[in-house]
């Protein structure tokens, strides 16, 4: 390599390298202080975080220790699981009690009969009940049984009612089901159908609720033949009227006859005010009054009897058999008016016959045009309605509903082919102790004991005991809650020592040395427990009293002897010193509040940390834009050197070649 005057390169400079060398060297100070405050800052956040973290997790164990009411919790214990299981709640009395669970709680479950996969259903309704609920589908006219399953499933009234198909070996079964248990939440369906549509076979009744049906039409059928309604006295009374005038008609009548053969008799038998006289009417009788032969024959003797009687004409009397058969029957009947009357008048005997064969011959006429087929039977009904009253026709459509609802149910009850009950709903039944009877819709009674819930999973089986629960005060519950109290305040006592200590191993301090922060948290926890709870009892004032002490490294550490005497002898005490506002929960829970809260110091010295953190990033990024600034200029410069060399190289060249 060639060097020209004062040993410069001919062969060029690497400008980027020096540059770079030129940039790092002026950076590398200012960008190592920025890291370095970076990293401490990340250390103290981190550093800050896990002795809030600790911190925190024994003030939500205090919270919970006291809002959950740990001493009032009550334990409970069961001899048989399958059984009977329980909880309790604060109200609960201790004490044991023996469950006899006579039978659990189920639902109302029914099935079809077998059913053919040919059965076209419909048209009709099912009304279909749970309990007080009811719906109704209205099934289309060859609807399917899976139609009929969709339509129960997808009704938007529905109140609990599924139903589905069973494939049998033998065929489709309709199955419905309520998702309620109890004997008040069962399944009633009825049917609104033709007889003989297979729809009839889908309808479920009881034994019992058939009999009521046939009771019930047998009733309505009752109440047509009991006494009459005030409508239908009304109009026996119009009937008995008209038969009264009647019967005053043919009285006057009677009378006119009788006062006619009166006057026959004597002409001035009728009185000035136009009235027969008392004694014209009895004269007229006397004068028409039958005699004896012997009482009547103008000379008539025992002598001569004998001719005269041979001789005489005895004229037949004026009644013939069909007259006395009348004769009781006529009002204002007597031997003067005899004749006339009992030919005039019309007996009720006569008037029946003579009703019954006009009836008779009205009703061959129909019955023989009903087989010839001019008119249907309805339609021959519809005539012989037509002459009857609107009254008399609207008694007659009650006659025949009654008898079609009779008619009907005691069909239902001979020939039922509806569905059967599968599972009956019954509600579940519990023994106590021997004498007091529990039950429930299903099968958890709740408050059967005051603040005990049972759970029932299983009857009691014969000739076994009964199950028992036992109920007592959750000891050792507080006994845990009082353990992890203690390991948490531990936990928390290392990670400061940790993060505030310096290793004696490798004498490294931690990234909290020294921070006042962290002495300060520790000594107003040990103020807490020092202090003396004041509505505690007088022997369980102070945390020492349960057996709870620190030691010389700073941590904190059970007598168990004592705390356990603590919790069988006083139990009901303890919540006194732990619990309420003023107890040592809460005092624990303030405490650590004043540090770790939206404004405690640790909160507060995280926030300062954060924030110099955005400084050191603004003083990064002034950082980067000088460092850039200078490479621009250096980068300048050693091209403007670079082209001087290069053209004073040239030169120098020229010059030595001229010298030669």
């Amino acid at each position: 390599m060639s060097l020209g005057p004062m040993g410069m390169n001919t062969g060029g400079m690497d400008i980027n390298s020096m540059v770079s060398k030129i940039v790092n060297a002026e950076r590398l100070p200012k960008q190592q202080r920025i890291d370095n405050e970076r990293t401490d800052n990340q250390a103290s956040i981190s550093a800050y975080g896990r002795l809030k973290e600790s911190l925190d997790t024994m003030k939500d164990l205090m919270a919970s220790f006291r809002q959950e009411k740990a001493f009032a919790a009550r334990k409970v214990d069961t001899t048989n699981e399958d059984v009977v299981s329980a909880t309790a709640t604060t109200a609960a009395i201790a004490g044991r009690y023996s469950i006899d669970v006579m039978q659990l709680a189920q639902s109302h479950k029914v099935a079809s009969d077998v059913l053919s996969e040919d059965d076209k259903f419909g048209p009709g309704k099912l009304q279909i009940g749970l309990g007080k609920d009811n719906f109704t589908i209205d099934v289309q006219p060859d609807s399917k049984l899976v139609d009929i399953v969709r339509a129960i499933n997808g009704d938007k009234s529905n109140p609990g009612v599924r139903a589905s198909v069973i494939n049998d070996v033998a065929g489709p079964r309709l199955i419905l089901a309520s998702n309620m248990s109890g004997e008040k939440n069962n399944i009633k369906i009825s049917v609104e159908s033709e007889i003989g549509n297979p729809l009839k076979k889908l309808e479920y009744k009881t034994l019992e609720e058939r009999v009521k049906d046939l009771e019930k039409a047998r009733a309505a059928a009752q109440q047509l033949i009991n006494p009459l309604t005030d409508v239908e006295k009304q109009l026996a009374q119009k009937v008995a009227d008209k038969i009264s005038n009647a019967a005053k008609q043919v009285d006057q009548e009677l009378v006119e006859e009788a006062e006619s053969a009166a006057t026959s008799v004597d002409p001035n038998a009728q009185s000035a005010g136009g009235d027969m006289s008392p004694a014209a009417v009895a004269a007229a009788a006397e004068a028409n009054k039958y005699q004896r032969p012997q009482d009547r024959i103008p000379g008539w003797t025992e002598t001569a009897s004998g001719t005269l009687i041979d001789s005489y004409y005895e004229p037949p009397e004026e009644l013939d058999a069909k007259s006395k058969e009348k004769a009781p029957d006529v009002p204002g009947w007597s031997n003067t008016a005899s004749g006339t009357l009992t030919d005039s008048y019309v007996t009720p005997k006569e008037a029946q016959a003579a009703l019954e064969s006009k009836l008779a011959a009205e009703q061959a006429a129909i019955d023989k045009a009903v087989a010839s087929g001019e008119i249907t039977p309805d339609q021959a009904k519809q005539m012989e309605r037509a002459k009857l009253t609107p009254e008399e026709r609207a008694y007659l459509e009650r006659v025949d509903k009654a008898n079609a609802d009779l008619l009907a149910a005691q069909q239902a009850f001979d020939t039922y082919y509806g569905m059967t009950q599968v599972q009956a709903a019954q509600d579940s039944k519990v023994l106590l102790d021997g004498v007091a009877h529990l039950s429930s819709h299903n099968n958890i009674i709740e408050d059967a004991i005051e603040g005990v819930d049972l759970t029932l999973k299983g009857k009691t089986e014969n000739n076994r005991p009964p199950a028992e629960i036992d109920i007592e005060y959750d000891r050792q519950g507080v006994r845990e809650d009082i353990e992890q109290f203690v390991a948490a305040y531990n936990q928390f006592y290392q990670t400061s020592k940790e993060l505030a200590g310096v290793n004696p191993q490798t004498g490294q301090a931690g990234p909290l040395a020294g921070d006042s922060i962290v002495r300060s948290a520790d000594s107003r926890l040990k103020a807490v427990f020092s202090s003396r709870i004041e509505p505690a009892p007088e022997d369980l004032k102070s945390l020492t009293e349960f057996g709870i002490t620190t030691t010389r490294q700073g941590t904190l550490e059970i007598n168990y002897n004592l705390l356990d005497r603590q919790l069988n002898n006083n139990f009901n005490k303890l919540e006194d010193f732990f619990g309420g506002n003023q107890g040592f929960a809460k005092k624990v829970e303030d405490a650590i509040q004043s540090m770790t809260g939206a404004t405690g110091s640790i909160r507060t010295r995280e926030q300062s940390l954060v924030e110099r953190n955005y400084r050191l990033e603004d003083d990064q990024a002034a950082l980067d834009r000088r460092m850039e600034g200078l490479e621009k200029r250096t980068h300048a410069k050693f091209t403007a050197m670079q082209d001087a060399t290069s053209k004073m190289q040239g030169q120098l060249a020229g010059m030595m070649n001229a010298l030669g």
